[in-house]
């Protein structure tokens, strides 16, 4: 039923819904914001894809396994999701109202509560992940190899919760194009390249491409502090 507000008087006068007219200064602001995170997800899916057939390469067990470690870690990581897009639409309203101050306290405080979100799962992966694997399979080699795997998502959880609400906060304030070009080539340089030179070519099996996950995490959440620490994104106007 929302299809049937855009005829509303209130969204089509005011909106110029149905306007032919192209707004050409502001389809070029839309572009620049849109443009690289639009690339970023195109490279970053294929990444991923990437590194599923690389863990297919390792073995069918191996796949399996990764197939049902991201689907926990997703799962995991989608209460921080809603906290980050609200960093986003905080830092960007309060830029716009030229309180810098509060956009600050907001990125502290998303930090702070994805942490407690993302933390609070990381610890029961790592003390309880039976538990969660016994939810999917009851395949002793799946569930062997996935505790591992599973513990080493939590042990980065609070990385992960960090370094995903700096990102929603940069593109919030109107920087995408840096956080797209780290998050890319730090997936397709440590994690598919990595996980196909140990795991592939040295032939160190499973463990290898998940060990590659705490440098990427922890590479991924130090630059993004580094970032924001550097304080370029306050002088932003888009």
């Amino acid at each position: 039923h929302y299809f049937s507000f855009l005829f509303s008087s209130q969204i089509k006068d005011r909106f110029s819904v149905f306007n032919l007219s192209t707004d050409k200064i502001m389809m070029m602001r839309q572009l620049k914001l849109a443009l690289p995170q639009g690339i970023q997800e195109a490279v970053i899916a294929v990444g991923w894809s990437v590194f599923y057939k690389i863990m297919g390469m390792i073995g069918l067990i191996e796949l399996a396994t990764t197939e049902l470690l991201f689907t926990i870690m997703h799962a995991s990581f989608m209460p921080a999701l809603g906290v980050g897009q609200a960093c986003a639409t905080l830092v960007g309203k309060y830029m716009g109202e030229k309180k810098i101050h509060k956009s600050e306290a907001s990125i502290k405080e998303s930090i702070r509560i994805s942490v407690y979100i993302m933390g609070t799962m990381g610890m029961s992966f790592i003390l309880i992940p039976e538990y969660y694997l016994f939810l999917f399979t009851d395949d002793p080699e799946i569930i062997r190899m996935g505790v591992f795997g599973l513990r080493m998502i939590g042990a980065v959880q609070f990385l992960d919760a960090i370094g995903f609400t700096l990102w929603f906060a940069l593109s919030g304030a109107g920087n995408t194009l840096f956080p797209a070009v780290v998050e890319s080539c730090l997936t397709w340089g440590i994690i598919v390249l990595g996980s196909y030179v140990f795991g592939v070519v040295l032939n160190m099996g499973f463990k290898a491409p998940w060990l590659l996950f705490p440098i990427y995490m922890g590479l991924f959440a130090g630059i993004m502090v580094w970032k924001i620490s550097k304080g370029d994104w306050k002088e932003i106007e888009v």
